[in-house]
């Protein structure tokens, strides 16, 4: 299950559930809409720091380092006061960073959690998974969009944008050991339940290989 919050439709023309059919006619466009909606609601009710303010000063220093674009899509950042340590990213360009995400890596390390996140941008995982999806539900849920996705493709796009990512910092000439040391701080990536993500393991063993090419 791949959750995308922030997206109220009362004012919009998309129904409460959208049906595989009805996703099949769903255009790029569309989804970027979609995606738009989302940032938008769930910046409102984020607490966002100024720009002034030393997290966002750091996210920015950060985000310099690394392509303005993705796959041409202009990336904007934010941090959001937030002790989970949590990113994520939608289609059109958006990357939110927690703050408890931020205490917790260092700057190499943010650095390659940003290079993941663009890679799914890049790679467009958000558009593939709406394709893909059996159908798209706007829940009761004050601004969240649920979109259901089969485990296997999800995990495979993690590994997806971890070597986009991986070569992405290579060509910024960032040590892309800063993948492995992000991964075996993230607690999300330490348990054996069922999930979106592979296991912590086995994404570090894929970057590990890498690195010994």
């Amino acid at each position: 299950m791949f959750f995308l919050t922030g997206c109220q439709i009362q004012s919009k023309a998309y129904p409460k559930v959208i049906t595989s059919d009805r996703i099949q006619l769903l255009s790029e466009n569309d989804i970027f809409s979609i995606s738009q909606m989302a940032c938008l609601e769930i910046d409102k009710r984020a607490v966002i720091p100024p720009d002034y303010h030393a997290l966002s000063q750091r996210l920015n220093k950060i985000a310099k380092t690394l392509p303005s674009k993705a796959n041409n899509i202009e990336i904007n950042y934010q941090v959001y006061i937030n002790t989970e340590p949590n990113a994520w990213s939608t289609a059109n360009g958006c990357i939110r960073v927690n703050s408890g995400l931020m205490k917790l890596l260092n700057d190499n390390e943010l650095q390659a959690v940003l290079a993941h996140e663009q890679a799914h941008i890049a790679l467009k995982h958000a558009i593939s998974l709406f394709k893909q999806a059996p159908y798209i539900e706007f829940t009761d849920k004050i601004g969240e969009l649920v979109v259901i996705a089969k485990e296997d493709v999800a995990q495979q796009y993690e590994i997806e944008a971890d070597n986009y990512a991986f070569d992405l910092l290579i060509s910024k000439n960032i040590d892309p050991m800063s993948l492995v040391d992000m991964l075996a701080k993230l607690p999300i990536h330490s348990t054996n339940k069922p999930t979106s993500h592979p296991s912590r393991i086995k994404r570090i063993k894929n970057i590990i290989a890498r690195l010994k090419r």
